[in-house]
Order: C-alpha cells, then structure tokens, then sequence
C-alpha cells in the first residue's frame, strides 16, 4: 500500500523538476529520510514525525497536504484510498427515504363538523413528524458512529510513539522556527538570560545539539516545560536552578553538554530517550517526563 503513495510522490517530484538534493534544501529535511519515503519506506521515524515530514513534502511539490496525509493513514492500515473515498462519499449521497404521504380518505356520505376533523388531522400530521425525527435521528447515529470508528482504528491504533504527541500543525511551526538556530546559533549566554532572568550563578546549563533532525522535550526544575524540533548542525541552550529532565526523539543525532562539560549520554538513531540531569550526574528514565500538578 505505501508503495503506491511513495510512487505518486517520487512522479510529482520528478514532473517538478527537483532531485532529492533539491528537496532536502528546500524542505530541511534530512536526505535520508526523503530517499526512504522515496523507496516507501514510512517506519524511519515514529507517526508523529512521518506525517510532519509528508506535510512539508506534499507542500513543496504542489500536492494537497490533507490528501496526502489521509493516503497514508488509509495506507497503514491496509485499504486502497481510492476505495474508501467512493464509499464514504455514496454514504454521503444516499438520500433519506421518508414514507410518501397516504391518500386523502374519500368522504363519506356523513357530514362532519370542523370540530371533529380538526383533531385527527393534527395526529396524522404529528405521526408523520415523529417518524422524520426518528430517521433524521437515526442518520446522525450513524455519522457519530463513523467519526467514533475512524478515530479508534485510524488515529489510536499506533504503540510505536512512546512520547505523548504533539500536533502536526505544531510540528512543522516549530521546524520552521528552528530554522532561524541552523542559520544563527544560539548564544548561550543570551538565551539562559532571556529565559531566565532571575537565576543565579549556581544555575545549571544544559545545551543539546543536533546533527540529526530531533524533537526535544525538557521539563524545568519540575515546573516548566520547554519543547523543540532541532535541525541538523543546529543547537539550544536551557537553564534551571536544580535539574532537568527530558525527552529525546531520534537520540543518536544528539549530544550534551552541562555548564559547559560534554554528558556522556549513548542515543540510538531513530530511537526515543528519556533521563534526568542534574548536578549527581545522568539518569535514564523508563518513562517520559511529566510535568507535577
């Protein structure tokens, strides 16, 4: 099923006249990762990062983003898009059937008052009402259920991310501001001041840099969170008073320094790693961090 997806990109890719090269400087996204979604290859990285970097594919080739990213979902889980898309839009189509109005009783030779006929017209009338409600209500039932459906076997189905996610939308804003730190590095000194005016001399600097696309999550002093995407050759620096502790999305692109001294800190590419750092030292974490009520 990717198969086809990554054809059609590699063709509107070509029609467009960019190399893989090309995409990368005009995406920020690393080579290797385009030339595997290239061969099909979609489990380079978790969903998150996937579906961020199909979205920044998709927009520099003149795809339709939503398209795209609803290929592929439709994709991971076994079904032609194609397909999917015609059954959904005949649900959508299917008309409602109501019950045609019957036919008008033939008078009688008896002559009723208005006042006897009045009644039995407003109970035909209400019957027909309350069946109209129930199949417009029906109908609703079945739409909710649709949404119900699609989000538990589409959107709730991956155990591959091991971090909470955050929205694509999200994602690729934070890419784009971490473009500016590839181009102008982050001074030390001037990012722990804007940060964090009020620390003292015996605060703690942790400063991450990237020589692979990875996402960085950082809790404060227990208290504040922190969250980035690092481009390749990039870096930031943090600061707290007494710890950190984080999240590392693709951790073999990362290293670590502390107050200016290189943490011996092992990552494996493509991988997720969780520690806390303080002044003791390093210590991985089984689980992501999370921030204290």
């Amino acid at each position: 099923m990717f198969d086809k997806l990554a054809d059609e990109l590699r063709e509107q890719r070509e029609k467009s006249g960019l190399t893989l090269p090309d995409m990368a400087t005009k995406t920020r996204i690393d080579l290797k990762f385009l030339e595997a979604i290239d061969q099909g290859n979609f489990s380079f990285l978790p969903e998150l990062y996937v579906k961020a970097f199909l979205k920044e594919y998709a927009k520099a080739i003149g795809l339709d983003e939503t398209e795209i990213i609803k290929k592929y979902e439709a994709a991971k889980e076994g079904i032609e898009y194609d397909s999917l898309k015609e059954t959904v839009e005949t649900k959508n189509e299917e008309p409602i059937k109501t019950e045609a109005p019957k036919p008008a009783a033939k008078p009688t030779s008896t002559i009723k008052s208005y006042v006897e006929e009045h009644p039995e017209k407003k109970a035909e009338d209400s019957k027909k009402q309350n069946k109209l409600n129930l199949i417009l209500g029906a109908a609703a039932s079945v739409i909710a259920l649709g949404f119900i459906l699609s989000y538990v076997f589409i959107f709730n189905k991956s155990d591959k991310i091991i971090v909470e996610e955050t929205p694509i939308d999200e994602v690729i804003e934070q890419q784009n501001k971490q473009r500016y730190v590839e181009d102008e590095p982050v001074d030390q000194t001037e990012q722990s001041t804007s940060d964090n005016n009020n620390l003292s001399a015996d605060s703690l600097y942790l400063t991450v840099s990237a020589t692979e696309t990875s996402w960085v999550y950082v809790l404060l002093d227990n208290s504040k969170i922190q969250e980035f995407t690092l481009s390749p050759n990039s870096k930031i620096t943090f600061s707290a008073l007494n710890n950190f502790k984080a999240t590392i999305g693709n951790s073999g692109g990362i290293s670590l320094q502390m107050n200016g001294k290189a943490v011996e800190f092992t990552g494996r590419s493509g991988s997720v790693k969780h520690f806390q750092l303080d002044r003791n030292g390093l210590i991985y974490l089984n689980a992501p961090p999370k921030l204290e009520q």
